[in-house]
């Protein structure tokens, strides 16, 4: 059966071969759309990290022109603050945080020359304490840290794997005549969005830092006991009555997650709809090719009938035919797809190729049955005397 079937093909291979191209090229793009909409979706199911509901954001700008005047500003602000009962906690905190669009970067190098370049977040032991972070080893910034000898850092998972190799029992290491002890592991820190990979992290205790010990960092993060919109305007009346200088913005951390994570999905929504108007013109065309090719085939079709072959003969055969279609031009997908997680053309884990692959062979799959089913139904209509009147 199946050596009669590929005879037939062979015997129109020219208009069967653009058949072929038309399903590989459906099904390494539907491979390549799936495969990054599945990362996406699977960075997008992990924990974030810390939460970022009920948090209002203040920028402050001062104005102080002496360290001492910044210092009663930043104190008034922070009594006043937590005066409010309204208000669980205030911390002070970088200006490169998550989903702002800042960022900062710092440098690991080791003698053998590899090197890292983690983001990096100052805060100080509060501000961790504030964000809640999930520690999968180690603990919080302390006071204490300032006695130590090396600089204490905390680090995400991705990049304690990474630093493993390099690092002494007591997890410190040195880069560029400089020790550092890593005292915590968080499992997750999302940066730029929820939909964008896990980054590099380190967390420096910005209590230690000599440039920054002594200052104030200009945003405070504010969380309250419900939504902190409905006291904005009260807050921000009462922090600028405490100083003709002071200016005062606010914004809240849920809206930046959600502006950040919509803008990361408009590029996701654009490939899937090019994607997506690709496949369905090579559908409508693989549909046209077939139906064409049943209306050039009525005689051996009338024929087949005359000689005692059913309606569901013709059925099956037309169908069999699409379906070998189906597996050939698939084949030459997949080795077209294969090359891809060989070459390390993407960051993705062979699993996520895997899904990719399967979910785009479901998809061909529908494509190709929806396109085959009514040629093959018209095919069973041909009567013997359509064939002759086609002679």
């Amino acid at each position: 059966m199946i050596k009669h079937l590929l005879n037939i093909l062979w015997t129109r291979k020219k208009k069967n071969t653009l058949m072929i191209i038309e399903i590989t090229f459906s099904f390494v793009i539907l491979f390549l759309l799936f495969s990054l909409l599945y990362k996406k979706l699977e960075n997008y199911s992990h924990p974030t990290g810390f939460s970022t509901e009920n948090i209002m954001i203040m920028t402050l700008d001062t104005n102080s022109e002496t360290e001492e005047e910044e210092d009663q500003i930043y104190e008034a602000i922070t009594q006043s603050l937590l005066s409010n009962e309204e208000i669980v906690d205030v911390t002070e905190m970088d200006y490169s945080h998550s989903y702002f669009g800042s960022r900062n970067t710092t440098r690991y190098t080791f003698e053998n020359g590899i090197t890292f370049w983690p983001t990096e977040q100052r805060l100080r032991p509060h501000a961790v304490e504030f964000m809640n972070f999930n520690f999968v080893k180690g603990r919080v910034f302390t006071a204490a840290d300032k006695e130590s000898s090396k600089e204490t850092i905390i680090v995400n998972q991705q990049l304690y794997d990474k630093l493993s190799p390099y690092l002494d029992a007591d997890d410190s290491f040195g880069s560029e005549e400089r020790g550092y002890q890593i005292v915590g592991v968080i499992d997750y820190y999302n940066f730029e969005s929820d939909l964008a990979d896990q980054e590099d992290i380190v967390l420096r205790n910005a209590d230690n830092l000599d440039w920054l010990k002594d200052s104030h960092q200009s945003k405070l993060f504010i969380r309250t006991k419900n939504d902190p919109r409905k006291i904005e305007a009260q807050t921000v009346s009462r922090i600028e009555k405490l100083s003709n200088k002071l200016r005062v913005k606010v914004l809240y951390f849920d809206n930046l997650q959600d502006e950040k994570n919509n803008y990361a999905m408009l590029p996701l929504f654009l490939i899937s709809f090019v994607a997506l108007f690709l496949v369905c013109n090579i559908a409508l065309g693989l549909y046209g090719v077939l139906w064409y090719n049943i209306s050039k085939r009525k005689s051996e079709i009338g024929i087949r009938r005359a000689m005692g072959a059913s309606t569901q003969d013709i059925f099956k055969q037309i169908f069999s035919e699409v379906f070998l279609l189906f597996i050939i031009g698939t084949s030459l997908g997949s080795i077209i797809a294969i090359q891809f997680p060989l070459l390390g053309a993407f960051n993705f884990t062979n699993s996520i190729y895997l899904i990719g692959a399967l979910l785009s062979l479901v998809f061909v799959l529908l494509i190709t049955i929806i396109c085959g089913y009514y040629p093959s139904k018209l095919a069973m209509k041909i009567t013997p005397n359509e064939a002759l009147n086609e002679l």
